[in-house]
């Protein structure tokens, strides 16, 4: 999207979390509060990592000058900014709504004209080992491009199969990751019945074959050149901070699902903020049948009056877990 940018009057600024080039480093403070075995302490420190890209926003929108979000003439919006988490960086970044009432008055008072939404991409299951980094996206000014797929373990969600080729006992461990390449980006067709009927137990999680068969869309990461993926590639924090986002326990993942969706004093504050989860239709199971069952639970809250924040479930057309940032005009 970066070079198609400015022709679709879109801006990117695109961020690295905490752990990766250019960056601060997680301290050991950090990281031991992270992957703390008290769940109070280990929820606060994810929550601080939301809060910290709060107040980065406020002060980038400030820097910046970044345009309020208008209505023009055709009833479009214009101006403001989305965030966008692409991968793992959910789980740090869902903080910053689950917990925007604890934002500084100053910084809720710059935020809440301009923040559009937050839009959940592709993000992973937990697991005891990491799957692959994440990174965030800022996307200001005009029309935002709104991005896909989000898995159960970062919701608080029971996952629909314990497999994982990273972990599977059963792999000689130098066949893991290229097996876990395949799978992860990888075109998959779900059944009519199960797109139809949004039933995530309908959805197929038979393992892949390997070596992956051939298709006429190969996986993204079997069709990139090795030198290509390790441009874009940093392995540093996979054995810390990655591995322990990726273990956060499933009642703090869901606190944070909570109060960012459901928790209406929450939700009063950056009123106008809607979350969107996007899922690609060809994209893994996994984050196909996250994205309806976060839908289902936030329609089961809806009629009953118990949610506190906008939510949107938008499939992309034709997309695996690796679409990047394709804008969606409203």
């Amino acid at each position: 999207m970066i070079p198609f940018a400015a022709a679709n009057r879109v801006r990117l600024i695109l961020v690295n979390r905490r752990d990766y080039p250019g960056s601060t480093p997680l301290s050991d403070a950090e990281l031991a509060e992270l992957g703390s075995s008290d769940l109070e302490t280990r929820a606060k420190a994810l929550a601080q990592q939301g809060l910290d890209i709060g107040l980065f926003l406020a002060w980038l929108i400030r820097e910046e000058n970044v345009p309020p979000v208008v209505v023009d003439r055709d009833g479009k919006q214009q101006g403001g900014i989305a965030l966008v988490a692409w991968s793992l960086a959910h789980t740090p970044l869902a903080g910053f709504l689950a917990h925007a009432d604890s934002l500084p008055t100053e910084a809720l008072r710059v935020l809440d004209p301009c923040l559009r939404a937050y839009c959940i991409f592709g993000e992973q299951t937990n697991s005891s080992f990491p799957l692959a980094p994440g990174t965030a996206a800022l996307q200001c000014s005009f029309p935002p491009a709104i991005p896909p797929d989000a898995p159960h373990g970062s919701f608080g969600l029971p996952t629909l199969s314990k497999y994982h080729p990273l972990v599977e006992p059963t792999y000689p461990m130098e066949e893991r990751v290229p097996r876990f390449y395949s799978w992860v980006s990888t075109y998959y067709t779900h059944s009519n019945l199960a797109r139809r009927t949004r039933d995530p137990t309908l959805l197929d999680t038979a393992p892949l074959l390997y070596p992956a068969p051939q298709c006429a869309r190969p996986a993204t990461l079997d069709a990139i050149s090795p030198a290509s993926l390790e441009a874009v590639s940093w392995p540093g924090p996979i054995q810390g901070s990655e591995a322990l986002l990726h273990g956060i326990p499933l009642g703090v993942a869901f606190e944070q699902t909570r109060r960012m969706l459901l928790d209406k004093n929450v939700g009063s504050a950056l009123p106008r903020c809607k979350v969107v989860v996007i899922w690609g239709e060809n994209t893994l199971w996994e984050m196909v049948g996250a994205a309806w069952a976060v839908e289902k639970v936030y329609k089961e809250r809806e009629v009953a009056g118990q949610t506190g924040r906008t939510l949107e479930v938008v499939e992309m057309p034709g997309a695996n877990h690796f679409v990047r940032l394709v804008p969606f005009l409203d």
